[in-house]
């Protein structure tokens, strides 16, 4: 038995939604559009390493939907974003991310599934599929966009355009929002797989906000004085030691004192772990006291594999690293004490790791591919964890000084890009 896929209750106007999945199907910005399982889905640890995503069997028909409240999509732009992690796909089904059904007819069926193992968004008989072929047991960052200005249907893959078209705007006004399925084939057309992290926007978000929500993984300002992420995944650091607050950079700051640091118990970098995957760092620092072996941004596995990415040798000069066998490093500037400095590290398997102070590209390692753990990683800021000689390069340690406006990022931003976060 499905749960019918439509109702006649006018949609009401919804800003934003979200549902984190964790370990539930609450929606956590509104009343009125929690969510209700149907077919027993489960959850499973989420693609950001803590929390959790929920696990969707297509043989037993599990999904979720809302009932109480109609999300609006009608004659309006709007975009919808998740994360999904596809098991088992065949060539010969659909598989259902989200939908809103009305009527199976034109213009009235709003369905956003996988279908040729593809991305593949519409209103029935008004519809866009992506070109880029998925991967089983990977996750990806999905979006579906509908911008009523300039008519067109977007889908977009890990922050990139994978297809776009115009077209007329969705006409329905009611039907049951569904999160694992969809109706478009008049029963329920279920995901395998896992699903975590579903947003709504009643707009259509840009280019650049998109990439930001499929690739910017952490952003602390700092700016409440605690390792709170303020970018699309909260992933929160912990402070091990006394973290002060103190004038940043841009607003507020933290101090670091010979010995505290932030620190994960879980590991949620897992795209540090795969060889050459793309990242970028961006941070503001401001060492104080005297020039000494310092370590402000350490990558490890929990035991094993761990560099100090960012380091000060006791001179003050600048170095940054990574492994493939072997330390690759790329030499920086000897850093002034008591005197913000903007670092950017960047790398990619073409370019090796570029090394930009202040805006502008400073030194670089030339091609490489870094040899990953294997595994999900955690980082440390502001120190090593008390792990130095085991680890590559053989020096490090306690950060004295400031840090401000930490970004990480899964992808190599581009000099404008870095230009840009030294230029706030």
């Amino acid at each position: 038995m499905y749960v019918l896929a439509t109702t006649t209750t006018t949609a009401e106007n919804v800003a934003s939604a979200f549902w984190s999945f964790d370990r539930n199907a609450l929606e956590l910005y509104n009343t009125g559009l929690d969510g209700a399982s149907f077919g027993s889905p489960t959850y499973t640890t989420s693609f950001t390493g803590y929390g959790a995503a929920i696990s969707f069997i297509r043989s037993s028909t599990q999904y979720v939907y809302i009932t109480s409240r109609i999300l609006p999509f009608n004659s309006r732009s709007f975009t919808i974003e998740a994360w999904i992690y596809p098991i088992g796909f065949s060539n010969s089904n659909d598989y259902g991310i989200f939908g809103q059904c009305q009527a199976i007819s034109n213009n009235s069926c709003l369905y956003f599934i996988v279908r040729n193992n593809k991305l593949y968004c519409g209103f029935y008989f008004n519809d866009l599929q992506g070109v880029t072929t998925l991967t089983m047991n990977t996750w990806y960052h999905v979006a579906c966009v509908y911008d009523s200005a300039t008519m067109t249907q977007q889908v977009w893959l890990n922050g990139n355009l994978d297809g776009s078209r115009l077209a007329s705007a969705y006409d329905g006004q009611w039907g049951i929002t569904t999160i694992g399925a969809t109706f478009h084939s008049g029963s329920a057309v279920a995901f395998n797989g896992y699903i975590d992290n579903v947003r709504f926007e009643a707009r259509a978000k840009n280019l650049t906000e998109i990439l930001n929500d499929a690739t910017l993984y952490v952003y602390y300002s700092f700016d409440d004085g605690s390792p709170t992420d303020n970018g699309p995944n909260g992933i929160n650091g912990t402070a091990s030691g006394n973290l002060s607050s103190t004038t940043g950079r841009v607003n507020q700051a933290l101090q670091f004192n010979s010995g505290p640091y932030i620190y994960y118990s879980y590991t949620p970098f897992y795209f540090l772990g795969i060889s050459g995957y793309p990242f970028s760092i961006a941070l503001w620092a401001k060492p104080t006291g005297s020039y000494a072996a310092q370590t402000l941004v350490f990558i490890e596995k929990p035991s094993g594999w761990c560099v100090h990415c960012l380091v000060m040798t006791s001179s003050g000069q600048l170095v940054a690293n990574n492994w493939n066998g072997s330390n690759v490093a790329t030499n920086g500037p000897i850093i002034s004490l008591n005197t913000w400095i903007h670092i950017g590290y960047t790398y990619s398997t073409t370019n090796g790791i570029r090394l930009y102070i202040n805006g502008t590209q400073y030194s670089t390692t030339g091609s490489f591919t870094f040899s990953g753990s294997g595994v999900p990683m955690r980082i440390i800021l502001g120190g090593n964890g008390g792990r130095i000689f085991s680890c590559s390069p053989s020096y490090g340690g306690a950060f004295t000084g400031a840090l401000d406006e930490f970004f990480l990022y899964r992808r190599e931003l581009t000099a404008g890009q870095v230009w840009a976060l030294a230029n706030p």
